[in-house]
């Protein structure tokens, strides 16, 4: 075949006749480039065996009509939305600014609410946990639970017994006593001192030993032996047993003497009555010990160091790390601000668009308010998880201005407005939609953890996508409108009241101006600098010449192999890596850098034995009085001790020390009923201050539910995996107790707290795999129902797989670990990523001519924008790497690697494959669903206005191209024409 023949089949023209000879047919199909623009003719023959490429009623063209026509009512949509917007553009603006502002007010004002509570946010919904703290709180009457004030003591390590070490402890236990207000606190406990019999503040710890007098202490101290003798005994002057790891840490005794040697710390905890006037007086105390804290850090001259925590220091902490970088939102806006400026901007003081990238970053910023006040309307808590949406918003939210715009730069510029919007739509409007049903889809299926923190974060994120999408393609394109109104007039970009001096002839032919029709006469200096431009399509941003050099190095050969295996080895490395990945979560990383309750558990865990997991062991539901029941309690007690995490047997447990006393007052006791020897074992006032709240009684001193306590010492607190493992191996431990047996409400059951976020670790592994599994199904059906070519699963699938895996990996690599915020990060992934490969796909399909022809275009067209969004999600997420707290930080870090793998399998390894082995038969691009009434009258009047020679000139061009094109027919049909028998 010639080359004039092999220029004639990729000859442009605007003939869609199909002609027919005989029975040996040549099909003129036509098929729009990706740019939406020209059509071009592609030959398919008829002949049976010389068929090369899919008839016109092939599988895939049926499956293309198909997708088309679930995509027109969207275009139709689309369209109808945003020409009224084009021809509306002020109103539209005043109108989403006004909507926005009225939602995060109305929202405000309403029903907004901030939690922080982490039993709240990391527990799962109805799980067994929620279930038992529940019934604790509720149901089981045992007193209300103190807010404990814990002070701990410690010389980094080194032996802290003394009497120079004990005063300070006393020092610090009168700077809260002495507190204004602080008696009257405590006259609202339910604790009663033994000793003075009065109601006051329970306080545990070393300074028991002197009665919690320091005067008593001077008076009977006067050297470090008289101390340590005296922290050294077994019992407390009141003849309370000692429970050395409550109060001492690490503490070593001499074999002989039984004395103390060494110790690391002491622990004293001063519990609060749950009022309102105790929460008060705890941020009084905090500001005092904080301050003593202080003053002993600066004297060398004082040998202990003060850790301190309280019941609400978690909370306030949270509450600060919020506060301190919520700075840190404004300065997103304006890097963002600052970015979209710089990639809009052109030397050109018109033609530069550098208001038009705030306008994109505005719409932003205003589909945030409408999101966040929209969930403030309903309810929906705002947690310090919450906080990180805005930051992930901005990043992926401009990709679609990015998109639109470059898509709007490739039109006619002597097209009017209005039609260039309404072209930009047809060319767009679907590659947006679906990236947007994709992210929308990946936070909607984190809807449906169990996990509050996840679920919360997943509903705000909902909606905010929604309006995005919604604004970009109404408060985006209005201002896209202004804008273009801003060039006719010739007014500078940024300074839109100053009007440009007219450049040099010479200036314009090296800046090339667009010529924009509107409704309004140009002035004689405008259409100057229009007719200079004649129809030059100006640059979308400064990649788009990168990008075009880029597409032919890619697609040389070498390169392709070289990419195809680098990308493999990489996929293998990261699968590797990835099955490494563990789960660890510490709350202190979500604490500030420079917060006590950091230092605080970091001393306490490093220098005492006892760690702060001590579950209570609860009996319900049965007749403590009966002896077979008491023996299975102390079965399942004794059950629990031999667990892997129990250490040794409780310090107290009221059965065993009620049979003890029992025995020693068989004599007293014998005649006597159960509830009467309940009553004189409680009348004793040291074991009525051990097991007064451990016992719930009824009107008829029945006991109807109890306690006991017991250490989980063995438990690492850093080790996620010996936590879940501890968790359910003492579940196994109850559901085998003969009387849990069958029953879905356990009769004997153990609880802590921490319990909650060790249930969240249990099912995070199972949410992730499902919602992993969802979502990568979920975004591969929508390719299938929105690409319009049955073959996109099959390049989507894989490559999200691949990209996953990826992430994964890199995520170990970089010491990240599976905890709250990653597997947020991770849920939200999947929409993420699927972005970068979606446009791309999508673009590819929209192309014509060959598997190298079609990725050159895709890159030239597409490439730029998608490199930009990429960009744009990293700087979204910049600031981040500047947060107060940890786990932010590592948001950061996964945001960075989401964004560089994203971009480099969505513009490096999708095209090779593509280029490859992607399809290459041709799709019939859909009928435009924009008409312009105003385009269709400019034509009638071309045609009948003989003056205007631009008119005559351009349809001269239609008529050349026309009759060109009924040669070449011929010239094709002639020349592939088989002859007949009879010829």
């Amino acid at each position: 075949m010639s080359q004039q023949h092999m220029d004639d089949e990729n000859l442009v023209h605007n003939s869609g006749n199909h002609q027919e000879e005989n029975s040996k047919t040549t099909d003129l199909v036509v098929v729009q480039d990706c740019n939406g623009n020209t059509p071009v003719m592609t030959n398919f023959q008829g002949e049976e065996g010389q068929n090369n490429a899919p008839s016109p009623s092939s599988f895939s063209e049926q499956w293309s009509r198909v997708i088309q026509g679930v995509q027109a009512p969207i275009l139709v949509g689309m369209q109808a939305l945003t020409q009224t917007v084009a021809y509306n553009p002020k109103r539209t603006l005043f109108g989403v600014t006004f909507l926005s502002v009225l939602l995060l007010v109305i929202g405000l004002f309403t029903n907004f609410n901030v939690d922080v509570d982490e039993d709240i946010l990391w527990t799962p919904a109805n799980s067994l946990p929620i279930q038992h703290s529940d019934w604790i709180d509720d149901q089981s009457n045992f007193p209300q639970d103190t807010l404990d004030f814990v002070l701990f003591f410690h010389s980094h390590g080194q032996n802290v017994l003394g009497q120079g070490q004990v005063q300070q402890v006393f020092d610090a236990l009168d700077a809260i006593l002495s507190l204004p207000g602080y008696e009257a606190m405590c006259a609202d406990s339910t604790y009663v001192d033994t000793t003075t019999n009065q109601t006051t503040c329970e306080i545990d710890g070393l300074v028991q030993f002197w009665n919690l007098d320091s005067q008593q202490f001077a008076t009977q101290v006067s050297s470090d032996e008289e101390t340590i003798q005296a922290l050294s005994s077994s019992t407390f002057p009141d003849g309370t047993k000692v429970s050395p790891n409550a109060i001492f840490g690490q503490a070593q005794r001499d074999e002989t003497t039984d004395l103390l040697t060494s110790c690391q710390g002491y622990t004293v905890v001063i519990r609060f009555p749950d009022t309102d006037a105790a929460e008060s007086l705890e941020d009084d105390a905090l500001d005092r010990i904080l301050d003593l804290r202080q003053q002993w850090n600066d004297d060398s001259t004082k040998r202990l160091k003060l850790e301190v925590t309280a019941d609400g220091s978690f909370s306030d902490e949270f509450e600060r790390a919020i506060l301190k970088d919520i700075p840190l939102i404004p300065i997103v806006f304006v890097i963002m601000s600052v970015f979209t400026a710089i990639i809009f901007f052109k030397r050109d003081k018109v033609q530069s668009r550098s208001l038009l990238g705030f306008g994109a970053v505005l719409a932003v910023l205003l589909s945030l308010l409408s999101g966040f006040g929209l969930l403030f309307m309903i309810g929906t808590p705002f947690t310090s998880m919450t906080q990180i949406l805005p930051f992930v918003i901005f990043g992926v939210g401009l990709d679609d201005a990015f998109i639109i715009f470059g898509s709007y730069a490739r039109t006619n510029p002597k097209t009017k407005t209005e039609d260039r919007i309404g072209e930009t739509i047809d060319d767009i409007g679907i590659s947006i939609t679906l990236t947007s049903i994709t992210s929308t889809l990946a936070f909607g299926l984190g809807c449906l953890s169990t996990i509050p923190a996840v679920y919360w974060l997943c509903l705000y994120a909902f909606p905010t996508v929604v309006f995005i999408y919604l604004y970009q393609v109404t408060f985006f394109i209005a201002w896209i409108v202004l804008d273009e109104r801003r060039i006719q007039h010739n007014k500078r970009d940024c300074c839109v009241c100053i009007t440009a001096v007219k450049e040099d002839p010479k200036d314009a032919e090296d800046e090339p101006e667009t010529k924009v029709i509107s409704d309004e006469e140009p002035t004689a200096q405008e259409e100057d600098r229009n007719d200079n431009a004649e129809t030059k399509q100006p640059l979308g941003n400064m990649f788009d010449g990168f990008m075009a050099r880029y597409a032919e190095f890619l697609l040389q050969p070498v390169v392709k192999v070289l990419v195809v295996v680098a990308f493999l080895a990489l996929a293998a490395i990261c699968a590797v890596s990835a099955s490494k990945l563990s789960q660890q979560f510490e709350f202190t990383e979500v604490m500030p850098d420079d917060s006590y309750v950091t230092d605080f558990f970091y001393a306490y865990e490093d220098y005492t034995v006892r760690n702060s997991i001590n579950p209570y062991v609860y009996f319900r539901y049965v007749d403590q009085s009966d002896p077979a029941i008491q023996e299975q309690m102390e079965s399942y007690v004794n059950d629990l001790v031999a667990m892997d995490a129990v250490k040794e047997q409780p310090d107290f447990f009221w059965l065993r020390d009620f049979k003890a006393f029992l025995n020693d007052n068989s004599d007293q006791v014998g005649p006597l009923t159960f509830n009467q020897q309940i009553d004189l074992f409680l009348s004793d006032p040291v074991l009525y201050d051990l097991y007064g709240s451990h016992i719930v009684r009824d009107e008829n001193g029945t006991i109807t539910t109890s306690r006991v306590e017991i250490y989980f010492e063995n438990v690492s607190e850093e080790d996620v995996n010996d936590q879940i493992d501890t968790l359910k191996e003492q579940r196994h431990v109850t559901a085998r107790q003969p009387i849990n047996q069958g029953l879905k409400e356990w009769k004997f059951f153990t609880y802590d707290g921490i319990y909650n976020i060790w249930e969240f670790y249990t099912k995070t592994q199972e949410e992730l795999i499902l919602t992993t599994i969802t979502g990568v199904v979920a975004v591969t059906g929508v390719a299938l129902i929105f690409i319009p070519h049955w073959t996109a699963s099959l390049f989507v699938l894989p490559m999200i797989c691949i990209l996953y895996v990826d992430l994964l990996g890199v995520m170990q690599w970089a010491n990240v670990h599976v905890n709250a915020v990653t597997y947020i990060t991770v849920v939200m992934a999947i929409g993420l990523l699927v972005d970068f490969i979606m446009h791309v796909l999508l673009r590819y399909y929209e192309c014509s001519g060959n598997r190298h022809e079609r990725t050159v275009d895709l890159l030239k067209t597409m490439g730029s924008s998608i490199l930009v969004g990429g960009i744009s999600t990293f700087l979204g997420t910049l600031p981040l790497a500047f947060s107060t707290s940890t786990i932010f930080f590592t948001i950061f870090i996964a945001f960075v690697a989401l964004v560089t793998l994203g971009l480099a399998h969505g513009l490096i390894l999708l095209p090779v494959v593509l280029s490859i082995i992607g399809p290459e038969d041709d799709i019939p691009r859909p009928k435009s669903t924009f008409s312009s009434k105003t385009h269709n009258k400019d034509k009638m009047n071309m045609e009948s206005n003989s003056d205007d020679m631009d008119a005559l000139d351009e349809h001269e061009k239609q008529l050349r191209m026309t009759e060109r094109t009924l040669q070449v027919t011929d010239h094709v049909e002639s020349s592939t024409k088989v002859p007949t028998d009879e010829e």
